[in-house]
């Protein structure tokens, strides 16, 4: 789901980036209206989150409940992929912080529990509250929810992403509708073969997981360079914003689109929170390697900041 995410940044500066040749053919008015909020200049950092010299994103990929027949519910699901992002418009970067889904937090007023519950338990604002507790009372300005629907139909609308396989994936959900097999190496996957190579972590860890979609973020954005996708750009940033839930209007969503196609890869860094195993399958946050880590990530004042279990 983060690279989806990643996705919609590129999508969206490259809608805009070469919108005027194909205005006839946009989707759903996607291409106009960010043309229009372009020449309006509303997708400058500046006017489109006024008074911010950065941003802090919250980026979830949600499960996604089932009744007894098998069909997705719109009850609240716990979280498979959560990213913290801080967007620094002065310094000209962004760095992700990618938290494993089983790792042991403190909920609020739950209790202990998988930090991939507290979505579950409480939607997305109890999730903010329990990310910004257990990362030093963070603030936390918008939210982003990214569904396997968005997930699946943006990366068929682009045509589908090339990519090498690391090992024979195969593993089958039927009340998940989940359904992976895959080769090991080079492949060009559709989007439901994507969401398995993403979604994958059934004979490794988390972190290999975590990898992966990191992996799969770079390839998307490698897609998105060839002229032969630009066409595809409007449809495949209408479904993923029409299967998208956030707390930002799509002008902000532009504006960071075109602020990360600006930024050349040294200035994207993306890292995982430091954590071991623990009982079963939680995972304990090993404090002194995410201090040091979250400190050189620049997230907060290093004088103040401390992790909080």
């Amino acid at each position: 789901m983060w690279a989806l995410f990643w996705g919609l940044f590129w999508l969206g500066g490259l809608l805009l980036g070469s919108a005027l040749g194909y205005l006839h053919i946009a989707s759903e008015g996607t291409v106009s209206r960010a043309v229009a909020a372009y020449i309006k200049g509303a997708t400058n950092p500046e006017n489109a989150f006024p008074g911010k010299r950065k941003i802090t994103l919250l980026v979830v990929g949600a499960d996604e409940n089932r009744d007894h027949r098998k069909r997705v519910t719109n009850t609240m699901a716990r979280t498979d992929t959560i990213v913290v992002a801080q967007v620094d418009f002065v310094n000209r970067r962004i760095h992700a912080l990618s938290i494993p889904r089983d790792t042991l937090v403190r909920i609020p007023r739950y209790g202990w529990g998988k930090i991939n519950s507290a979505h579950a338990l409480g939607g997305p604002r109890l999730l903010v509250e329990t990310v910004s507790t257990l990362l030093g009372n963070l603030q936390i300005d918008e939210v982003v929810i990214v569904s396997y629907k968005a997930f699946e139909q943006a990366i068929d609308a682009l045509g589908g992403v090339t990519i090498e396989v690391e090992k024979r994936m195969r593993y089958h959900d039927n009340w998940g509708d989940l359904h992976v097999d895959l080769q090991p190496g080079v492949q060009h996957l559709n989007g439901k073969q994507a969401l398995g190579y993403v979604r994958f972590r059934y004979s490794d860890s988390d972190l290999h997981r975590i990898e992966r979609q990191q992996k799969f973020m770079r390839a998307v954005k490698e897609r998105l360079r060839h002229p032969s996708v630009w066409m595809r750009a409007p449809r495949a940033l209408a479904i993923a914003l029409r299967h998208t839930r956030t707390t930002m209007e799509f002008e902000q969503l532009l504006a960071l689109a075109l602020f990360a196609r600006q930024l050349p890869d040294d200035r994207i860094r993306t890292e995982t929170l430091p954590v071991r195993d623990g009982v079963g399958t939680s995972l304990i946050v090993q404090r002194e390697a995410a201090t040091q880590l979250i400190r050189e990530l620049g997230f907060w004042d290093t004088e103040t900041y401390s992790y909080a279990p």
